[in-house]
């Protein structure tokens, strides 16, 4: 199973015009350093090191994420068969850390930049970030990996990409996960011999309603052409979104955890704008990554408590009995699925304790 990988973006403090001016020529030697690696790739020089640029102005450490990142990024250039004549460099480079070339204490960030000589310089992190109050909860289960700085519009920030450790549990429950719109999530756990402990719907009528109110906002702008502001909107909506799943995805796992699963098993939702095609114009809207941040805030905060998390095919979960095990299509009626064996149970219930059982 892979491992989940997330990335932290962390906003800088406002440097000191020294610390900033700094950054800004280590950037633009970043840049030129990035050119003259394609330029050597081009001419069949792989076999590169930091030895071979000492004229750059640059830390080891940059440069040596420098190559590996341009290697990477040549070796897929090549492979699209691009009609360019080769990579360029935009002057706004990130600087690239490797987890061995910076720091992360307290709420600072050190790093191995160049001024005269490398030497490690301490950037204050803005603390009220929730993703970097996050970061700090959960930092013992995560491996840091690379760290990008870069600016945007003026200010500083820090991409940190981590990966979540696995841990293990002795829990032999199970948990399945329906995700859909009108219940944006049903859970049924299901203890060793097959039957239902616990279940739980999350209703997702106050989502719907946000959602149809964001577009008749977007649509009222977009005639009055008041592009910033329906940026705005778009913002306020993801935002709402983000948090609505946080707190779906906290009660989930907490649930499995006084429920004593060992395994959730949810759907791989890759194509799940085509299985809505049934609800009403309005709510298709919402886009397949609204599903993935939730599966993926899940997966995040199950693998913290030593929970496994595995995806299985969608193929026949709605339209199986959970009781017989009698696939019909027609037996689901909307919110409904009605067998023939007798089982009467909500739809997306049905479905969760298929996925449960898979």
């Amino acid at each position: 199973m892979k491992r989940l990988k997330l990335t932290y973006i962390f906003k800088l403090l406002k440097p000191t015009k020294y610390k900033e001016n700094i950054l800004k020529e280590n950037i633009i030697e970043t840049t030129k350093h990035r050119k003259e690696i394609v330029r050597r790739l081009k001419e069949g020089k792989f076999k590169l090191t930091t030895a071979d640029f000492p004229d750059f102005k640059l830390s080891s450490a940059v440069k040596n994420q420098n190559i590996w990142d341009v290697k990477h990024l040549y070796k897929n250039f090549k492979k699209s068969k691009s009609k360019k004549e080769n990579i360029d460099f935009k002057p706004n480079q990130p600087l690239g850390f490797s987890n061995q070339c910076y720091k992360i204490q307290d709420n600072f960030i050190a790093l191995s930049l160049y001024d005269k000589k490398s030497k490690r310089i301490y950037f204050p992190i803005e603390t009220k970030n929730k993703r970097f109050k996050e970061f700090q909860e959960n930092r013992d289960n995560l491996k840091l990996g690379k760290m990008s700085i870069y600016n945007k519009k003026g200010n500083w920030y820090a991409a940190l990409s981590v990966t979540v450790k696995d841990e293990k549990t002795e829990a032999t429950n199970s948990m399945g996960i329906d995700i859909g719109l009108r219940q944006l999530a049903v859970i049924s756990i299901m203890n060793e011999e097959g039957k239902e402990i616990n279940r739980k719907f999350f209703s997702g009528n106050e989502s719907g309603y946000i959602r149809r109110k964001y577009k008749a906002l977007r649509r009222e702008l977009g005639q009055a052409k008041k592009l910033k502001k329906i940026k705005e909107i778009s913002n306020k909506e993801q935002n709402y979104i983000r948090d609505k799943n946080h707190k779906i995805s906290h009660k989930i796992v907490e649930l499995a955890v006084q429920g004593e699963v060992g395994m959730i098993i949810m759907e791989n939702l890759k194509n799940i704008r085509n299985r809505v095609k049934s609800i009403k114009q309005p709510d298709r809207n919402i886009n397949s990554w609204t599903f993935y941040q939730l599966q993926n805030f899940i997966e995040y905060k199950a693998k913290k408590e030593g929970i496994k998390v595995k995806y299985i095919s969608p193929k026949y979960t709605s339209q199986k009995c959970s009781k017989c095990g009698q696939v019909e299509k027609k037996n689901r009626k909307k919110n409904l699925y009605l067998c023939e064996c007798g089982n009467r149970i909500h739809s997306d219930l049905n479905a969760a304790r298929n996925i449960a059982s898979a």
